[in-house]
């Protein structure tokens, strides 16, 4: 048994590139399949604002600048919805749904915020970053668990090895929020936004509180994002035009209020 243990180590190396071809990878099909069924379910247990609210109207025009940006003939499925919600978030799904909370909505200032979101969310859809995780942690996993078995590794063992997965996969995610952030500064721009509303919206968040340290978090620190913009700004030698507005009428937020205290009714 001693001498097995060090030979099929050596055979789990040599596979590792073999898998790496991305056998475990989802499809673009499947991965516009999954996130066309999640939506589904988001849009059923969240409030969605209908197509007339001018969030919703504007949301999908300035989303309709950002897209119109990227290559013709790319097979993602984008869609845009705002729903009920006091959370300051957002997000894209596999396959291009993308969803936005009024609770972040509402606290833009501009266009140019809205569109560095857009364009941040959307380039994780377009570079596959969801798919691409779920390969390298499936492959992890395998890898991990047959080695564990094979040592008879004890349950502290256990717990120790996937906690360095884990680690590893935020260090990973890490690296595609940086990805992301250059991504969406590309898209934003090229469709005529400042990138300074990137910029804003991170020091929104900052002042917002931090979930946690940089090391320890799946997004890199507010600092450290703002940074990069601020870099990208002056590698690009350009001058970006003025930043536009969101002047949400006071009616409109205030009947979101309203709506909100009728949901968690």
């Amino acid at each position: 048994m001693k001498l097995f243990r060090p030979i099929f180590l050596v055979l789990l190396f040599c596979i590792v590139p073999v898998t790496r071809a991305d056998v475990f990878k989802p499809s673009v099909k499947e991965q516009i399949k999954l996130g066309e069924e999640a939506a589904a379910k988001i849009r059923k247990e969240f409030p969605v604002l209908p197509d007339t609210d001018p969030r919703v109207i504007l949301l999908q025009q300035v989303a309709a600048k950002i897209v119109a940006t990227f290559p013709k003939g790319e097979p993602w499925h984008f869609s845009f919805t705002v729903l009920q919600s006091k959370d300051v978030n957002a997000f894209a799904l596999p396959g291009g749904p993308m969803f936005f909370f009024t609770g972040l909505l509402d606290k833009l200032q501009t266009q140019d915020e809205l569109a560095g979101v857009i364009g941040h969310e959307l380039t994780h859809v377009r570079r596959q970053h969801w798919a691409k995780m779920e390969s390298d942690v499936l492959k992890r996993k395998i890898f991990i668990t047959l080695g564990l078995i094979l040592l008879h590794v004890n349950y502290f063992g256990t717990e120790l090895a996937d906690l360095a997965n884990e680690m590893y996969t935020l260090q990973y995610s890490r690296g595609d929020e940086g990805q992301a952030d250059e991504g969406g500064f590309k898209a934003m721009t090229k469709a005529g936004f400042n990138p300074q509303g990137m910029i804003d919206l991170f020091k929104m968040f900052e002042k917002m509180g931090s979930s946690g340290p940089e090391f320890a978090s799946d997004h890199p620190s507010d600092n450290h994002r703002i940074q990069h913009i601020e870099d990208l700004i002056k590698d690009s030698g350009k001058t970006y035009p003025a930043q536009i507005p969101l002047n949400w009428p006071p009616a409109l937020l205030a009947a979101d209020k309203a709506a909100w205290a009728k949901v968690k009714k």
